[in-house]
Formats: structure tokens, sequence, C-alpha cells
């Protein structure tokens, strides 16, 4: 992981493991859902970024009295981290429950964009994974037509990990029996060269 990243990472650079799988969720909040993952994901690093330093705390401290190390929580701006890691180096992306910014006049702050998908997927390795679920039906629209419309991924009838109705809003629409929509895609493989050629 880049120097200038670990230092705005709210976990000490030595407890960064440096072997397994790589996962990071975009909004991790308050740690809700990563840290119900993290029992499951021993073996990987599990990134949660978040834009708002006391969530970042609350999610730090949740990790850390459960005795996650493989749980890094980083302050910053998603758009930020991303550009910092390194391409093909992630297995999963998880996106639960981002802002929608309802109104018309605002959706063009979402961050399921398709120059944030462009980027996503060349984080991912072959194979990765991305998860996105919202209670918001125009986004989860937006982002599942977005993704069709990449020749790069597959949408694949794969679940989300059951973890993310652990998340604060998972369980707040759970409670309220409100529809909770995901979807998944895989990285397709790339073709090879040879296969353009005699096209």
């Amino acid at each position: 992981m880049p120097a200038d990243l670990l230092e705005t990472a709210l976990r000490p650079a030595a407890a960064l493991p440096t072997v397994g799988e790589l996962e990071v969720e975009i909004g991790c909040g308050n740690g809700h859902f990563l840290c119900e993952y993290a029992a499951e994901r021993p073996q990987a690093t599990l990134i949660g970024i978040d834009i708002k330093k006391k969530r970042c705390l609350k999610a730090r401290e949740k990790a850390e009295r459960r005795g996650y190390v493989n749980v890094v929580i980083v302050n910053e701006s998603a758009e930020k981290v991303l550009q910092d890691l390194p391409g093909c180096s992630v297995d999963a992306i998880h996106i639960y429950f981002p802002d929608p910014w309802p109104k018309s006049r605002h959706r063009k702050r979402r961050f399921f964009t398709m120059g944030n998908l462009l980027i996503m997927h060349d984080l991912l390795k072959e194979g990765g994974r991305l998860h996105f679920g919202t209670d918001f039906f125009d986004y989860y629209i937006q982002a599942k037509v977005l993704v069709a419309l990449h020749s790069g991924f597959s949408i694949t009838k794969e679940s989300a990990p059951a973890s993310v109705l652990s998340s604060l809003y998972g369980r707040k629409f759970v409670g309220v029996s409100k529809q909770i929509l995901i979807f998944s895609a895989v990285k397709a493989a790339a073709e090879p060269l040879a296969a353009h050629l005699n096209g």
C-alpha cells in the first residue's frame, strides 16, 4: 500500500497485513458491515473508506475492540484512495447505501458514475467482484445500467455478503420492511490479443 495512503489511515502501518486478499468498502460509515464481514474473511485485508472523520474513528474503535487486525480505516475521499491503490490489486469492492442525492439537480454528485466505474474496473483483479446496494430504485437502475454498458463486467447471480444487512442502514431498512436492492458484477477476463487480431 502506498506510503501516502498509510499516512491517512487511522491504524498504524505496522498493523497492516501484507498477505491475503484485498477488499475495499466505499463509505464504511461506523464500520457495522466491515466488522461483521471481517469475522468471515480473516484471511483478507479489508479497507474501509469514509470522508467523515467521526465515523472513521467509530469504525476503528469497533474493529479494535473486536481484535480485527485485518481491518484498515481510511479517512479520505473514495476517489483519492482509489487513485492511490495499484491496478489489478483488489479482489472485491463493496458499495452499500451510498448517498443517493435524490434531487435531480444533485444527481451529478453521486459516487457511482462511469468515470468511477472505470477506475474500479482497473483496480479489480480478473474475476474480482463489485457489490452495490441501495434502497433507492433510481440509483439502483443507474448503477446497474452503467455496469451493463461497461464491456469489462458481467452481472452475476452471486449475491453480496449477507453481512450487508448488519450495516446501520441495512438493519434500519429491514426493520421497517423497506426494499433493499443489491446487485453484483464480476470483472470479465480480458480477451487475448489474438482474438482481436483475428476478428
